[in-house]
């Protein structure tokens, strides 16, 4: 498979840690390479790394959030090597204000090109001016020792719309080998910024997407990848699409980030992109959870091909359990080669999936990847009551309702990494399962709390509640 590239130390105390931005320094290393497309590297030691969002208490300001970081190593993921940080550490543009919830929305990439992957927030409640949810965007810079200081992408109309970063997407819109930023708004608005560094960006552009114009708190996704592989990358845009007044669900593809483009007749909370059948193509996978399934597209010379069309859910041959209404299947996506085959893999989670008699505990599913792109032969079933899965199934913990994959190890599969937002009566948990020859395994496998991480052990943290999205593929 191809490979573009896209330019605690001890346990840290709770509010206090995240008031003063207190960093984990990482071993020394040499001057990192460019970060493979994928995965997630802030300190450049080539291991990947996790970055999970916490409405979390800051110095006693409920809400306000804050991103944590988990440096992988040859051991995989520790909860003892965290990096906390929010709108009052070091360097970091804002201010921790009640309700922020800094960090709302997460995508990772290397936007300024130095071989460090860095983390860009999205902060749709946050107030800009007089605007109380104008929302905001910062870019968190990857260094050898972590998450470094922070530069504020400033919105170009902000008394156009409120909810700037709702949602994010990473990728190479231009082809001149530099990653560009796309934001979301409430409202059919996307901005894409080019020439992004510590001083900002270079240039930005509006793409008016035929998505309907909605409420700040809609749901709606935003990803990329190079679907017919001429060097730009394409932006998918999930939402209600309102050309010919229906609002029907619909993913639409806007080739290079430009003003044309193609529907999906899906409906996509959720997207995430990979080569799931290994043929140099990214292929995009939509969560969609309203419907409980996931729909595969598969990418090629001409683009996405709607005529291969595949629609996974739990009553697919092969796929573990059964579709029941409400469990939101496909809330959650990801991709990565969980098993070093050379195809990309998927996590898609179900956060009210009823686990035997527990609602509402939350499962994850794998569908592997194969010649013939995804499927249900192989698939694997995750939940808290798997063998070797730390913890037990609870009502109402919401297991997979964040899923990312990442290769923390540097064994050349990539790590399951799952949240659930509930647990611990809301504080929150993320688990760590290694990826291996037959998929995922419970060896090694590793779970947190927001406590142990460092935040408050107060319930309301949600921990676990969002990861970022990645570029994956070819």
């Amino acid at each position: 498979m191809r490979h573009r590239h896209l330019s605690r130390t001890a346990p840290v105390l709770a509010a206090a840690a995240v008031a003063a931005g207190l960093l984990a320094a990482s071993p020394a290393h040499a001057a990192p390479a460019a970060v493979p497309r994928g995965q997630t590297d802030v300190n450049g030691d080539g291991y990947g790394d996790l970055v999970i969002a916490s409405e979390a208490t800051v110095s006693g300001v409920h809400g306000a959030g804050a991103v944590v970081v988990n440096t992988g190593s040859s051991g995989g993921i520790s909860a003892a090597r965290t990096q906390i940080v929010s709108q009052n550490s070091a360097g970091v543009p804002g201010a921790a204000e009640k309700d922020d919830r800094f960090g709302s929305a997460l995508a990772t990439g290397d936007l300024n090109g130095d071989g460090y992957t860095d983390v860009v927030t999205g902060t749709p409640k946050e107030k800009v001016g007089s605007d109380a949810d104008g929302g905001t965007v910062a870019v968190l810079w990857g260094s050898k020792s972590g998450l470094s200081g922070g530069t504020t992408i400033d919105d170009p109309a902000a008394s156009a719309h409120d909810a700037f970063g709702n949602r994010l997407a990473v990728g190479d819109f231009d082809a001149d080998g530099r990653a560009d930023l796309a934001v979301g708004t409430s409202d059919e608005s996307v901005w894409i910024f080019g020439g992004v560094t510590k001083g900002g960006a270079a240039s930005h552009r509006e793409l008016k997407t035929a998505i309907a114009p909605t409420s700040p708190d809609y749901y709606r996704s935003l990803s990329a990848a190079d679907f017919d592989g001429d060097g730009h990358d394409d932006l998918v845009v999930g939402g209600r699409y309102d050309e010919d007044g229906s609002y029907d669900g619909a993913a639409l593809v806007y080739p290079g980030a430009t003003g044309t483009y193609t529907a999906l007749p899906d409906e996509a909370p959720s997207a995430t992109t990979g080569d799931f059948d290994g043929d140099g193509h990214d292929d995009l996978l939509l969560g969609s959870s309203d419907n409980n399934r996931a729909v595969a597209y598969e990418g090629s010379a001409q683009g996405l091909r709607a005529s291969a069309r595949r629609v996974l859910t739990q009553d697919t041959p092969g796929v573990p359990g059964v579709t029941e209404p409400d469990d939101f299947f496909g809330e959650g996506v990801a991709a990565g080669d969980l098993n070093g085959d050379g195809y990309d893999d998927v996590a898609v989670g179900a956060e009210f999936e009823t686990v035997g008699s527990v609602p509402n505990a939350g499962s994850v599913t794998i569908l592997r990847g194969s010649p013939d792109g995804l499927t249900g032969t192989g698939a694997q079933a995750i939940h808290q009551g798997t063998a070797g899965v730390p913890g037990a199934n609870e009502a109402y913990d919401r297991f997979g309702s964040a899923v990312h994959l990442t290769d923390t190890n540097r064994d050349g599969r990539a790590d399951l990494a799952v949240g659930a937002p509930m647990e611990n009566t809301s504080n929150g948990a993320v688990w760590s399962l290694r990826g291996g020859a037959s998929g995922i395994t419970t060896s090694h496998a590793v779970s947190f709390t927001a406590a142990t991480a460092g935040l408050p052990k107060d319930p309301y943290q949600y921990f676990g509640r969002s990861m970022p999205t990645t570029a994956h593929g070819s």
